[in-house]
């Protein structure tokens, strides 16, 4: 049965303190608590936080999203801290993240008016082909601004590969799907030592 990937990926304030940007970091980490989550993985830049939660399928969505870890995770933990963000919903083939998984790149097709499902089954296509481990597919929300999404476990060698392919997968992408795709790259974090 295919599983649910919850993505999130949000930009820090230009004036987010220190305290509060590891705030932040602490309650993503205790989405891992919350009912359905089977892994959870944070990354950040200097700009960026992703947080991509594995659920154990799409029936879990309601519950995650419901919960108390989750609601304190998007109030007391992003909401002080961020200017914006996007999320995405996804279900799809999903297996756990490779061990050695050192960065993540999320991204969203948004939903754009005389986008045919096939322009984004292709777009879809052409992600999994790049280098890293691929999660993708369609939305599951009703409410969703994308149609689909996912992303990519790079270790550090994928990485490199990766960053050298993108720009010109970007233009790609925009051609087929009329559109920029939302993204964001950042670096896994550490698990914090006991």
């Amino acid at each position: 049965m295919p599983g649910a990937l919850h993505v999130v990926a949000a930009r820090f304030r230009s004036d987010a303190d220190a305290t509060g940007v590891e705030h932040a970091l602490e309650v993503a980490r205790a989405l891992g608590q919350a009912p359905g989550v089977e892994t959870v993985i944070v990354a950040r830049s200097d700009e960026q936080l992703i947080v991509a939660t594995w659920l154990e399928g799409r029936e879990a969505l309601d519950a995650f999203a419901e919960s108390r870890a989750h609601m304190s995770f998007v109030m007391q933990g992003l909401a002080p801290v961020i200017r914006g963000m996007w999320s995405a919903a996804i279900e799809a083939e999903c297996d756990l993240p490779p061990a050695d998984t050192a960065a993540l790149w999320a991204f969203a097709l948004p939903t754009i008016e005389g986008v045919y499902e096939w322009q984004i089954r292709d777009v879809l296509a052409a992600i999994e082909e790049m280098p890293g481990a691929a999660v993708t597919g369609p939305t599951v929300e009703e409410r969703e601004r994308y149609r689909a999404g996912g992303l990519l476990c790079l270790t550090t060698a994928d990485r490199v590969a990766f960053e050298t392919a993108l720009p010109e997968a970007r233009t790609q992408w925009a051609e087929t799907a009329g559109g920029a795709v939302e993204e964001a790259l950042a670096d896994v974090l550490p698990e914090p030592s006991l």
